[in-house]
């Protein structure tokens, strides 16, 4: 019988069961929100966010301690779209094109603290996507918050800072030496349940104790005796002098007012079907003259407007679409197609997104996810076409009559402007839209 320890075979299998029980598992991507200096900005940062391609989070904090804030996207998120409502929670909303990359700073939220307290964040949640949009699982976020402060007493004098040993004495007014005993404070570590993945429920949020110690009397040692300032005998018939602190004058009698009702959360604006330009011309049925094409294209829709009414697909012409929509609270998303994103902006009436579409589309929307609904807006955007071949001269309105008039035959197109073998409704609609930017002239 061969000994196991003179095996060959059994030192190689013992060191492969090493190596795998070091090995560490496949890391989540892992939130971490802290106040380093404990002044209330507080710091959110994401570890192991390779492949995240967009965030959806919410930030929760106890407005007692804390109020105002301010929210300022952190380096490894910049020049993705992003949109923050600094409501309690704080909603923020961050997307873009591509995968992040490594670990880094998201966000940093500033507030007002009020009080002495540095302030408590109570809730981190959050859901990942990548640039599919498929959703990540991530591990459960984790809040640092900063340990409590400990402000002086009525006499001026401090107590020992946190994380100071209580070992010294202290002198009370009297001169008497009086022990101290340490007290645990401190502030807390607090893990948050959340739905991190598929069949995994939330657990409740668990805390840790991070010990600090403060100075108090010991038991057994009574407590130290203060002065207090007596009042001065009154004289009689003078009248009693009123102690602003002590003695307040009785205030007068008033109807109590109604506590004021909250103001109820606005109405969302309903989504509204609305018809392109371009299916406008293909569902068109009247006769086809430069005046009756020309009124295809008014902007009816109360909710939006495109700025410019007409956009040259060229690859750099960019449009602004003026949205005028109730939305809610929450921030919405928005997705694009046969265009770029560029910017967006909240205004007073509602939102202002600014987008590029794509070189020689004829077809281009952009659409708004919002409190559960979905609003599209499509686009006006042509190509750009030589309006009078080989003529160098301003287009003229005889130009157009004799456009729609030439249109060929099924095998010989005329004027087949977008270059897919046929005559139709798509080169009435590009050469309508270029002779509409040529001139000047503004749809009815």
């Amino acid at each position: 019988m061969i000994r196991q320890t003179r095996c060959p075979w059994y030192w190689l299998l013992l060191s492969l069961l090493l190596m795998v029980s070091a090995t560490p598992a496949f890391a989540l991507p892992t939130l971490t929100i802290s106040s380093p200096a404990s002044d209330g900005v507080f710091v959110l940062r994401g570890d192991q966010m390779d492949g995240v391609a967009g965030l959806d989070l919410s930030i929760g904090y106890d407005s007692a301690t804390l109020a105002n804030p301010r929210v300022s996207i952190g380096k490894m998120v910049q020049g993705m779209m992003n949109a923050a409502n600094p409501g309690n929670p704080i909603r923020l909303a961050i997307v873009g094109t591509s995968g992040l990359k490594g670990s880094g700073v998201i966000a940093s939220v500033a507030f007002d603290r009020t009080g002495t307290s540095p302030g408590v964040v109570t809730l981190v949640t959050g859901t990942l996507i990548d640039a599919t949009g498929k959703k990540l699982a991530m591990a459960q976020p984790v809040i640092v918050n900063p340990s409590a402060v400990v402000a002086a007493d009525d006499g001026g004098a401090g107590t020992t800072p946190i994380g100071q040993e209580g070992r010294g004495d202290a002198v009370s007014a009297g001169g008497s030496p009086v022990t101290t005993r340490p007290l645990m404070v401190g502030g807390t570590v607090t893990v948050p349940g959340q739905e991190t993945a598929t069949g995994q429920d939330g657990a409740p949020a668990k805390e840790i104790v991070v010990p600090a110690e403060v100075q108090l009397p010991a038991q057994g040692v009574p407590p130290v005796k203060k002065r207090l300032r007596t009042k001065k005998a009154q004289v009689e018939g003078e009248e009693p002098p009123l102690d602003r602190e002590e003695n307040p004058p009785p205030p007068e009698q008033e109807a109590p007012t109604p506590p004021e009702a909250p103001a109820p959360p606005p109405q969302v604006t309903p989504p509204v079907a609305i018809t392109s330009v371009l299916d406008r011309f293909k569902s068109f049925q009247g006769e086809r003259t430069p005046a009756n094409l020309m009124t295809l294209f008014g902007q009816d829709a109360a909710v939006y407007r495109q700025i410019p009414a007409v956009a040259i697909a060229d690859g750099k012409t960019t449009v602004t679409l003026v949205i005028t929509m109730v939305t809610g609270e929450a921030t919405p998303s928005f997705t694009f197609s046969g265009c770029t994103y560029v910017s967006h902006r909240r205004t007073e009436a509602g939102w202002e997104i600014q987008a590029r579409p794509k070189r020689d589309v004829v077809r281009a929307d952009v659409t708004m996810l919002y409190s559960g609904l979905k609003q599209e807006f499509p686009l006006t955007v042509v190509p750009r076409v030589a309006l009078v071949p080989g003529k160098p001269r301003p287009v003229k309105e005889s130009d157009f009559q004799r456009f729609l008039n030439e249109r060929g035959t099924a095998t010989r197109p005329r004027f087949d402007l977008n270059k897919d073998g046929r005559r139709d409704y798509v080169d009435d609609y590009i050469y309508a839209a270029n002779y509409l930017v040529r001139t000047g002239l503004q749809a009815p």
